[in-house]
């Protein structure tokens, strides 16, 4: 079936959805903490790691950091077995060498799903690298922290969670709109729906949830 004008319509406010909303969203978690889920968690953790480092105890924040490192690891394995299995059985390769004349939305469609679990995986490898980094630093002395970055070491910290955290956050909800993409496949208005309702939802969940 050849992409019609509802399809690419469809396709922009996907777009809109999962990227610019999820921008929107971290931007304004660190502009106006108290009016999003993640922001009141980020003072939540600024006041966690003044206490960390005003004990000089990070074993516990170690140990977390870790639980979420193990979680994060099944995610990113999970996304790349997805994406094998997708590249190989679809013949994605060869739908890409005709793409440009052919137009098909199954095509279109497929890559989609298969561009929005790319996003899915390097987010979680993103996110990896950054707790990774902040299991070091916890334990570093403040002195030194605030001698290297030239910031507070708590406020170092928290943004350095809450990267990972955002990382995270578009990693996991990447599975949720790569089925939302699947929708495509069956209906451009179904697939339209699908994707404003959820990302309502999570509008919903992120301010007042």
């Amino acid at each position: 079936m050849p992409v019609r004008l509802e399809d690419w319509i469809a396709l922009g406010i996907f777009l809109i959805c999962f990227y610019g909303y999820h921008a929107l969203y971290f931007y304004f978690s660190r502009r106006f903490p108290q009016r999003t889920r993640k922001g009141r968690m980020l003072q939540a953790m600024r006041s966690s790691f003044e206490e960390v480092l005003h004990q000089g105890e990070p074993l516990l924040i170690v140990h977390q950091v870790r639980n979420a490192l193990m979680t994060i690891t099944f995610l990113a394995g999970a996304s790349v077995l997805l994406l094998g299995a997708l590249i190989s059985l679809t013949g994605v390769i060869e739908s890409l060498q005709t793409l440009a004349t052919t137009r098909k939305l199954t095509d279109l469609a497929i890559l989609l799903i298969i561009a929005t679990l790319g996003v899915t995986f390097f987010s979680l490898l993103n996110s990896l690298r950054h707790f990774n980094l902040l299991t070091f630093l916890v334990s570093a002395r403040p002195e030194k922290l605030r001698e290297m970055e030239e910031t507070d070491p708590a406020q170092y910290l928290t943004d350095t969670f809450m990267s990972a955290s955002d990382a995270f956050t578009l990693g996991r909800r990447g599975f949720l709109y790569s089925v939302i993409a699947a929708g495509w496949l069956l209906n451009p208005w179904a697939f339209l729906a699908l994707t404003l309702i959820v990302t309502i939802w999570l509008g919903i969940y992120d301010t007042i949830g």
